[in-house]
């Protein structure tokens, strides 16, 4: 009888509630193990985050907004109010600040270029590249590109062998690629020498860009072509990037959107009408100033 009032306790809710709870009391030890390594995974997806960075790179600035008392619309204030709206309604300090420096990077990628003759890929290049070394540190963003090469090459070498159409050949690369990527994140997680376990996709994927560029280069034109605008490419970002750390800066840019606008406007409408001779270009085409200015200084003589 004793046997029969069990089996139907066991069959009614009763036992079935009490079977999930004595369930759910079994796995409780496991739950609360696992729940440290849900708090890191949290906090590494969040520090992934390339379009809002960590704080280590770019600090959060809602309170400096906060700080500065409310203005009143006089026009010319009318991007600093907007800005201000869109943080009170939730958007990100940090996003808006980065979006605001990527125009003053490529203004500073521009003046480099145009007076100091300083030149890389274009002028977009330089600038996601600094979002990948503001992202990763210029030694870590530095040390994974001349993996990403180191492998490209590699690969490209013993793919000549098999005479492939360049699109599958370079599909056969990406592969290559993305499984020493895969393998420099494992690596570094034992070896902490640079870590590479919380690098995100974004980061990498601009690293094959400029990687495809080179190799791009090197076929159409020269390897010495090649290497100049990398190392140019290279230079420019990490003048950005470090342009782009100052936390002067990005309060200033913050707290004085208007006033960036037309700063970047004056600065490029200068440089966009530049025809003087670059800096770097004046050991090159000395002589031949020099020259020039020597029959200009003798017909005035005369």
């Amino acid at each position: 009888m004793a046997i029969i009032i069990f089996l139907l306790f066991w069959l009614t809710e009763g036992g079935s509630a009490w079977a999930r709870a004595t369930t759910a009391a079994e796995l409780q030890p496991t739950v609360t193990v696992a729940s440290p390594s849900a708090t890191v995974a949290e906090e590494r997806k969040e520090e992934n985050n390339l379009i809002e960075p960590n704080a280590e790179t770019v600090y959060r600035l809602e309170s400096v907004l906060e700080e500065k008392k409310t203005e009143r619309w006089i026009g010319i204030n009318s991007v600093g109010l907007v800005v201000r709206k869109a943080v009170e309604r939730g958007v990100a300090a940090n996003t808006i600040v980065l979006l605001l420096l990527l125009p003053l990077v490529a203004t500073l990628v521009s003046v480099l270029h145009y007076v100091f003759g300083l030149s890389g890929y274009g002028i977009f290049m330089p600038s996601m590249i600094a979002i990948v070394f503001l992202t990763t540190g210029v030694l870590g963003g530095l040390g994974l590109f001349a993996i990403i090469l180191g492998i490209s090459l590699l690969c490209n070498l013993g793919l000549r062998r098999f005479r492939l159409h360049f699109w599958p050949a370079r599909s056969i690369n990406l592969m290559f690629i993305a499984m020493g990527t895969f393998g420099l994140m494992a690596g570094s997680s034992y070896f902490k020498i640079i870590d590479f376990t919380k690098i995100s996709i974004f980061p990498v994927l601009f690293m094959i860009m400029l990687v495809e560029e080179f190799v791009r280069t090197q076929l159409v034109k020269s390897k010495k072509e090649a290497k100049n605008l990398t190392i140019g490419t290279l230079l420019l970002a990490m003048v950005g990037a470090v342009l782009m750390e100052v936390r002067q800066l990005q309060e200033w840019v913050l707290l004085h959107p208007d006033l960036l606008i037309v700063l970047v406007l004056v600065i490029n409408l200068a440089v966009g009408s530049y025809r003087g001779i670059r800096l770097a270009e004046i050991r090159r085409f000395g002589r031949a100033i020099r020259s020039k200015d020597g029959e200009f200084r003798k017909k005035v003589k005369k």
